[in-house]
């Protein structure tokens, strides 16, 4: 494992009109393997990024595109504000507002107009040109190029992989599973990871294991005991280590064994 990436900041084309990214790359011999490692709902934020760095150490040309380059609306937006917004939606969302200092109210109203109402249309496409901008990479082995995503993430490494892409491995972190009549579409192998306390999501895997084992695809999926959604993110209170360990090593030895060792094929 080296302990030097390089970084880089890009455009890559797009129908949309070109997708800003975060690459780090390995600092060795190329060409590499690759990975699309797709945000939270936060966006390209200083996690995701350091996940970059994180999979370039270990040998992949790791590529974080910020989907949210194209919207005005987010731009305006902090962080803060978005996790404002989650916060109070959960329950009475208008009584939770009023609890903000009223210099925050506005700002909260605007996230959550904008987390319900935004585009999401271009999020797949965007996904799709990057992995055919990896592809044509000379200093990336096209057989070779996986995705991961974490929260809004996971789901979109989910429908990443039921779009038919020729991805070679896809790896959900609490996501929401993708549309089942899709399915069928899958090309590689498929790994999730679940919190045991992310209810809404989890209770929904074996169904989503269920159609994924009944249309012939591989798809393994983990459940942790004890964790909540977000469980990967040691920069959030949901944050649970003895999860995150595991989870990263599971992760590793699938990509070892579907992007470093396996040619990509249909499964």
């Amino acid at each position: 494992m080296q302990s030097d990436v390089d970084i880089v900041r890009l455009t890559y084309p797009s129908a949309s009109g070109g997708v800003q990214a975060y690459v780090a790359r390995p600092t060795f011999a190329q060409p590499w393997p690759a990975m699309i490692v797709i945000q939270e709902v936060f966006g390209l934020d200083d996690h995701i990024e350091d996940l970059a760095r994180r999979f370039a150490r270990e040998g992949y040309l790791a590529l974080a595109p910020d989907l949210y380059c194209h919207d005005s609306v987010r731009a305006t937006l902090s962080i803060e504000d978005i996790e404002s917004a989650l916060a109070a939606g959960r329950g009475d969302v208008e009584a939770n507002i009023r609890q903000l200092p009223a210099d925050r109210q506005e700002r909260v109203r605007r996230a959550i107009d904008w987390r319900n109402n935004r585009n999401t249309s271009t999020y797949v496409p965007d996904l799709e040109a990057a992995v055919a901008y990896l592809k044509g990479r000379s200093d990336v082995r096209s057989e070779a190029v996986g995705c991961i995503g974490y929260c809004m993430g996971g789901g979109l490494s989910g429908q990443l992989a039921t779009s038919g892409a020729e991805v070679a491995a896809a790896v959900i972190n609490y996501g929401a599973p993708p549309p089942a009549n899709d399915i069928p579409k899958v090309r590689c192998a498929v790994q999730g990871h679940y919190g045991g306390l992310d209810t809404g999501i989890t209770s929904r895997i074996p169904d989503f294991e269920a159609a994924m084992k009944g249309a012939g695809k591989d798809f393994t999926a983990y459940v942790y005991e004890g964790a909540q959604h977000a469980f990967f993110n040691d920069m959030r209170p949901s944050y649970h280590p003895e999860a995150s360990k595991l989870t990263w090593e599971r992760t590793l030895d699938f990509l070892q064994r579907h992007l470093k060792l396996a040619a990509v094929g249909t499964r």
